[in-house]
């Protein structure tokens, strides 16, 4: 064959495989795969399935496919998904896959039994978070004198989250009493004030302050900055969404990502359908766009879904703003974590996680708890407990000590 020919040949080959080769992997790539039963080449969805920690085993409708993390390629339809591990929680859900559409089925895995640390070891009350979620302050009470301890539960550098935990200040026993002291942080989380004696402590340089004549200014000050923060914050929300927020419901608050929204609504209201474009690979569980007043919800603001999580018998309206008192069961006890997917709650003996759209109720922890304290650390791998695994608690006492619940 002569090389003219050749060369022809060659560039009309290039010319019809090079196109059509290009179709293939677009067609391919979008989730169309040969169904040979049929004969035809059918559109599928992709299941994108992760867990914390990997290597969980992913059975779709009961059948083993894959370990996590994978992918995998489905025909459009409602599916049973579980992430199974040794040793953890399984995780379900069912989800709607949909033709040319990524779906993400995130499992965070709790363990079956979690191991506990001790954290402190000579006592420890009125434990209470900073804002940013960062850093934790206790008392610990003395003969003569009651210590303010500061724990920092961050991550460090090195993967390392157990620290141990710094005096700030020494108190007289005769102004700080266990029944009645009151620690506050300041909205920036670099002060605490407390009550009784009035006593105003900067964190960065331990310095005490007592400011009896100023603690109504200070406290007022703190106030109104946190007020101007939820301000801006709601202001950044779509305007027919802040309008049902500011007029029907209460106790908002937004996720560590600030991409959700827990709250509680306070009378009847429906949020409309489309609020903002929806997304593709959106949440495919059933929402409640309807609310109903002591229903507690949360909104994922991304993906405009609306999510019922719980419910709450409200108390009376208030006379002068005609709106429940919400102060004493704000959201009915649910909390975020620091994953900002899900939430948690704490109970006599009990603490619960779940997912933000109330799938996945997990008892990550079930014994004595004292004040009803249980606070994530910031990396979401392990919770602060007080308690005391010697006696069963009825009240705080100085042999209640904090301990880290292992998570991962």
């Amino acid at each position: 064959m002569p090389a003219t020919t050749r060369r022809l040949l060659l560039f009309l080959t290039s010319l019809i495989f090079v196109p059509i080769s290009t179709v293939l992997v677009i067609f391919f790539a979008r989730g169309y795969r040969p169904d040979f039963s049929t004969g035809q080449i059918q559109p599928t969805g992709i299941l994108v399935a992760h867990s914390y920690p990997d290597g969980a085993q992913v059975y779709v409708n009961s059948q083993l496919k894959s370990a996590t993390n994978t992918t995998l390629n489905l025909p459009p339809g409602l599916y049973q998904v579980e992430i199974r591990k040794d040793g953890f929680f399984t995780w379900k859900k069912n989800v709607t896959i949909e033709a040319e559409i990524v779906t993400r089925s995130t499992a965070v895995l709790f363990p079956t039994v979690p191991t506990l640390k001790a954290v402190t070891t000579s006592g420890a009350t009125g434990v209470t978070a900073s804002p940013d979620d960062t850093r934790v302050v206790f008392l610990r009470r003395g003969v003569n004198q009651t210590q303010l301890y500061i724990l920092d539960i961050t991550e460090s550098p090195l993967g390392l989250i157990s620290r141990e935990a710094r005096l700030l200040t020494n108190l007289p026993n005769s102004e700080i009493k266990t029944e009645n002291y009151e620690l506050r942080w300041s909205p920036d989380s670099r002060q605490i004030f407390i009550t009784p004696g009035n006593y105003l402590i900067t964190i960065s340089d331990s310095q005490t302050t007592p400011i009896t004549a100023n603690a109504g200014i200070v406290l007022n000050d703190w106030n109104q900055r946190q007020k101007n923060r939820e301000a801006d914050r709601l202001n950044s929300l779509q305007p027919v969404l802040r309008n049902i927020l500011a007029t029907a419901s209460a106790s908002l608050s937004w996720s560590p990502r600030e991409n959700k929204l827990l709250y509680t609504a306070t009378a009847s209201a429906s949020l409309s359908e489309s609020i903002k474009r929806p997304l593709p690979g959106s949440s495919t569980q059933p929402q409640n766009r309807l609310l109903n007043p002591g229903g507690v919800y949360v909104y994922d603001i991304e993906e405009d879904r609306n999510f019922l999580i719980d419910t709450i018998i409200l108390p009376p309206p208030s006379a002068k703003t005609k709106k429940p008192i919400l102060s004493e069961i704000s959201n009915n006890g649910w909390f975020w974590f620091p994953t900002s997917s899900h939430l948690v709650k704490v109970t006599t003996g009990k603490v619960t996680i779940i997912e933000y759209d109330g799938q996945n109720p997990t008892e990550v922890y079930a014994g004595p708890l004292y004040e009803n304290t249980a606070i994530p650390y910031p990396s979401a791998k392990q919770l602060l407990i007080l308690t005391d695994l010697t006696t069963t608690p009825t009240m705080a006492t100085a042999s209640a000590n904090l301990y880290a619940v292992n998570l991962r």
